[in-house]
């Protein structure tokens, strides 16, 4: 951040630090927000309270993980609750008025709850019986007993006080148990309105604090020894530094790493290299943008390490994607922006069908890859609609991770081996590299942005890290170690393959090992695998978006486990029709990354820094957001128009 801003205020701050203004209530309050995510039964029950879409940050958080926790997959999946909002709006009630409780054969008569408001007065004209009069005189009898214990106690305590005042002037007095002797030096701490034991108690209590004073000064230098403040106590709950980083390279590195190489087809060695650097640096400040919004300052997030409590945040902490849009642009802004990340998810499950049908045409090439992709769609019914086994979806979350570092390897290590042996041409021709070439810039850039997508997924990621004040720590080395496989995938299978490269890397390593190769069959499977369970995965998150459109108009919760499947096999088909209609890996991620990603992550984290924060950020800061929000625009439109009319 710029030093104009940092100057503005202390240096750094906790992670509870208060809003500009609050109350300490207020403060608890917004700590409690970026606390974590939505999990348990109860917060599903009334996450219906809050605009559509709710259910986002829930369902996106099954591709946050590579490995999911099977107790929670089962709330990430979860359908929306009906009865949430379809008991409270038809009625046309006041404002917070309860539900009556519902009447049972065990409960005949007046129910309770309406006991509860009626005061039960006797008629003028009832006449007392000699057995009600016998009872009521008991009971005055037993109220005047009472009262006389009372002054009684009353005049015994005033004695008491009379005494300990006579005593004082004298010079000390004994307890009436004579196990603790009060001098008059303490005396003027005693309350002489006490009991008799208040002195002994609160002896007691000072001892207690001094205890918990000790216990809590050896526990702060054990925990100050473990981590750099003692603010720092871990949640085991949360995930680690190393965890967050993994996890995030885990979304980054997706099936879209496939098709790098063919990026260094379109543009050449200078503008492959010069495109897949430039998004790279992008997106990193970009999700600079999104972790300062969710923390609610535009000042970077390591300086709320809770060495300094003075400091203060602009506004207060928001917990998911939806969350920044409508504090930055409102409820409208935030359905528009949510259209779009829902329409990314469709387009990814078409993306995944024509890997598939890619993959498994180079394994059985008699069979067409329409064919291919129909087999599989009714195939996946079953597991996407049908199932929701939190087992096999913790197993399948595991898959993508093992295809990725089997993918990256395989490719750097065929190429390696290739130069050993061949040499610098690797059998390719030098005219069949090319080294810039700006006919393919756009597709170029598409196929990059859709690499680097995964910005909607930075919410979750930030939530999850027992130390949030390292988020920007965990994004340099997050994108230093995604930037660097990307470039060794890119690099390594141009050079093997040159202008021949195809669309998706193991495509041609396939083709190149031909019949009968074991490895490379095993890899090519592995790939249907992964984006079999990808699809699977995306499937849930895309479902939830679209059932809680429905909860109004549904009556109970099992017609909504029956819409959820009626939902999911129609977005399976309609997925089909799409890959079917465009069978292209590379024309496909080429626009969802320039009309979904330039989107989400370029344009929208810097209009909505601009937004939130801009009076407090200085001038070059605002001139680079801007230039992000307006070269964003051009690159999606420019670029989406001219892959479309380009011959792929």
């Amino acid at each position: 951040m710029s030093n104009d801003i940092e100057a503005g205020g202390p240096a750094a701050a906790s992670e509870s630090t208060p809003l500009v203004g609050d109350s300490p209530s207020s403060d608890q309050l917004n700590s409690s927000i970026s606390s974590g995510s939505v999990t348990s039964t109860d917060d599903i029950k009334e996450e219906l309270e809050k605009p559509w879409p709710a259910t986002f940050e829930r369902g996106i958080q099954i591709l946050a993980s590579p490995m999911l926790d099977v107790r929670k997959v089962a709330d990430y999946t979860k359908s929306p609750s009906v009865r949430a909002r379809y008991k409270k709006h038809p009625l046309n009630r006041g404002y917070d008025t309860p539900e009556p409780p519902t009447m049972t054969s065990t409960s005949p008569g007046t129910p309770a709850w309406l006991k509860k408001s009626l005061v039960r007065m006797k008629s003028l004209d009832y006449r007392f019986s000699d057995d009600n009069t016998a009872i009521y005189n008991k009971k005055q009898q037993q109220m005047q007993r009472n009262q006389q214990q009372f002054q009684a106690k009353k005049l015994d305590a005033h004695a008491y006080r009379q005494k300990i005042l006579q005593e004082r002037k004298q010079g000390g007095f004994a307890s009436s148990a004579g196990d603790l002797v009060i001098d008059s030096e303490d005396l003027q701490d005693v309350d002489v309105t006490k009991s008799p034991g208040y002195r002994r108690e609160k002896h007691m209590d000072k001892q207690r604090k001094r205890e918990n004073m000790k216990s809590r000064r050896e526990s702060s230098t054990s925990s100050s020894s473990a981590s750099s403040s003692p603010s720092e106590a871990e949640d085991s709950s949360k995930s680690s530094f190393s965890q967050c980083t993994f996890n995030m390279a885990n979304i980054l590195m997706g099936v879209g790493m496939l098709g790098l190489p063919y990026v260094f087809k379109s543009a050449g060695w200078i503008g492959g290299t010069c495109v897949t650097i430039g998004f790279c640096l992008v997106t990193w400040k970009t999700s600079y943008y999104l972790g300062r919004a969710l923390n609610g300052d535009p000042r970077p997030v390591h300086l709320f390490d809770g060495s300094d409590l003075t400091i203060k945040r602009m506004r207060k902490p928001v917990s998911s994607f939806p969350e920044i849009a409508r504090e930055a642009f409102g409820n409208n802004g935030c359905i528009c922006l949510s259209a779009v990340l829902y329409f990314e998810l469709f387009s990814c499950l078409s993306i995944f069908f024509v890997s598939l049908g890619d993959h498994l045409h180079a394994l059985f090439p008699n069979i067409s890859q329409a064919k291919h992709m129909t087999i599989v769609a009714g195939i996946l019914t079953l597991p996407s609609a049908l199932l929701r086994t939190p087992k096999l979806l913790s197993y399948l979350s595991m898959v993508g991770t093992f295809a990725t570092v089997a993918v990256v390897s395989s490719v750097v290590a065929s190429a390696l081996y290739m130069f050993f042996t061949v040499g610098d041409s690797a059998g390719v021709e030098k005219e069949d590299y090319a080294l810039y070439s700006s006919s393919g810039l756009p597709l170029a850039m598409g196929i990059v942005a859709y690499c680097f997508s995964g910005h909607a997924i930075v919410p979750s990621i930030y939530n999850s890290m027992q130390r949030p004040h390292e988020f920007e720590r965990m994004i340099d080395l997050t994108y230093g170690v995604v930037l660097s496989a990307c470039l060794f995938v890119a690099v390594s299978g141009y050079y093997m393959f040159g202008d021949d490269v195809d669309d998706q890397i193991t495509i041609s390593l396939e083709k190149r090992a031909g019949e009968g190769n074991l490895a490379m069959d095993c890899l090519t499977w592995l790939m249907i695998l992964t984006a079999c369970s990808k699809f699977t995965l995306t499937m849930f998150p895309l479902a939830l978006g679209f059932e809680e459109m429905l909860t109004n108009i549904l009556p109970s919760d099992l017609a909504m486990e029956l819409v959820d499947s009626v939902v999911k096999i129609v977005l399976i088909f309609l997925a089909l029709a799409v890959a079917i209609w465009f069978p292209s890996f590379s024309f496909l991620c080429s626009l969802v990354g320039l009309i979904c990603t330039v989107i989400v992550s370029v344009i929208f984290p810097a209009l909505a820094n601009l937004r939130l924060f801009g009076p407090s950020l200085p001038l070059s800061e605002k001139l680079f957001g801007w230039l992000l929000v307006v070269g964003g625009t051009f690159v999606a439109v420019v670029g989406t128009i001219a892959t479309v009319d380009a011959d792929i």
